[in-house]
């Protein structure tokens, strides 16, 4: 569903604008210093919302957005340099301005200076996946308005997405197709924009009740280690992980191994490649009964605790 984009306007804070402020580095001397004054990404008519930002490799930055300009919401990118100057068309490239709303983009490098995004996508009437990849000057590479990367029934929605080191991507989901309630599934597209692996995607996790908050990272050898909150237990929310190999099989214990199974939630999952093909994690916790605190952990590409 669109419920994310829905919440950032219903809020009872209105964004109207995507401002960005870069603070005391070298590369960033031109960069207003004044904090009243910062670089307008994107001021065009209406909201633009949620954005999701990664470095270009050159000292500065490609940020994605929803943008409601045209009356639903599309997705929108920029690109930033290291002197704060927009590099591409003025309040953002269209990556994807198809009927239906476009919501809870994010990106990922291509590794050549520009980026694959994917979101999701309610063109057919209910929440898909689609990805477009944008090069170094703003181009759209692929499809016009996306490449579909899952038009299963029902919604799938709230993508994650990382490298799949040769200049495409893996993308990962929370995906309402079976009757279990949302489950978890990826899928990777290659450079070209040619999606890979199972039709709709390779399931990852299907077990009783609720999986989502999808946190993906490479594992150094074209594919991906998977994470997820999970309520299998039809109690407490807690943590799982799997691998899914370059040739889209999942390569851990089916329904994936426990991060973290404690009594308590464990909830609002992030997390980051650890660079040596595992995956560092980080959550709140409710474990003490009284209060949240924050724990972490780092599995290995075995999907063994470090």
């Amino acid at each position: 569903m669109l419920a994310r984009t829905i919440r950032s306007l219903s809020g009872p804070v209105a964004l109207t604008a995507i401002l960005v402020a870069v603070h005391g580095t070298p590369a960033s001397a031109a960069w207003p210093n004044d904090p009243t004054v910062n670089v307008p990404v994107c001021t065009a008519t209406n909201y633009q919302v949620e954005p999701s930002a990664i470095s270009d490799g050159a000292g500065g930055m490609i940020v994605t957005w929803g943008d409601l300009r045209s009356g639903t919401s599309d997705v929108y990118a920029q690109r930033i340099s290291a002197a704060g100057v927009p590099l591409w068309t003025a309040n953002g490239v269209a990556v994807c301005s198809a009927t239906g709303d476009q919501a809870n983009p994010v990106l990922v490098s291509d590794g050549a200076g520009g980026a694959i995004i994917t979101w999701g996508d309610s063109r057919s009437g209910v929440s898909d996946i689609y990805a477009q990849r944008l090069n170094a000057n703003g181009v759209t590479q692929w499809t016009a308005n996306g490449v579909a990367l899952c038009t299963a029934a029902a919604d799938q929605s709230h993508p994650e997405i990382t490298t799949d080191g040769s200049g495409g991507a893996i993308v990962g989901w929370a995906d309402t197709r079976n009757a279990t309630g949302p489950d978890i599934y990826v899928r990777r597209i290659n450079s070209a924009g040619a999606p890979q692996w199972t039709v709709n995607g390779v399931l990852v996790c299907n077990a009783a009740d609720f999986q989502g908050n999808v946190v993906l990272a490479t594992d150094n050898a074209g594919g991906a280690l998977v994470a997820w909150i999970d309520l299998r237990n039809g109690t407490d929310y807690n943590i799982y992980v799997q691998r899914v190999s370059s040739t889209g099989l999942p390569t851990g214990t089916a329904n994936g191994a426990s991060v973290c199974i404690l009594v308590g939630n464990q909830t609002q999952l992030r997390g980051i490649s650890d660079g040596a093909g595992g995956l560092i994690l980080a959550w709140q916790d409710s474990r003490t009964g009284t209060e949240y605190d924050i724990y972490a952990q780092r599995i290995s590409s075995t999907l063994v605790g470090l």
